[in-house]
């Protein structure tokens, strides 16, 4: 369920995804690994705390989904800079409301298709 959320966000922001069960191991890797630092959380040895602080970086970070070749995938030079911003640490940039622009142009463009489709037949 929580993939499926998090590839409704993504596909929101136009961004291609990698395939669901490529994004459930991801997640069950982090899962593991939280559970590996709960069962061991009182243990003060430099390599615990180590694997603790890189833990804690990751979940500050966004839990990337998006395609291996997302960046030559995605045609809108927009589009690339949201997910190159996304990668950064700390997120720079968030999602607004949706483009009007882009959603009207898209409307036509299916409109356009469609009306062309239903006259050909």
């Amino acid at each position: 369920m929580v993939v499926e959320k998090l590839t409704d966000v993504w596909n929101r922001a136009r961004i291609p995804t990698c395939r669901k069960d490529h994004a459930i191991n991801k997640l069950e890797l982090l899962y593991n690994q939280w559970t590996t630092l709960k069962k061991h959380k009182d243990r003060e040895s430099n390599l615990h705390v180590a694997q603790e602080n890189d833990f804690c970086s990751k979940m500050k970070n966004l839990f990337d989904i998006a395609h291996a070749d997302a960046l030559t995938i995605i045609r809108i030079q927009e589009d690339c800079d949201f997910l190159l911003a996304q990668r950064e640490p700390g997120r720079r940039g968030y999602m607004g409301p949706v483009d009007t622009e882009l959603a009207e142009k898209e409307e036509w463009k299916n409109l356009e298709v469609g009306g062309r489709a239903k006259t050909s037949g």
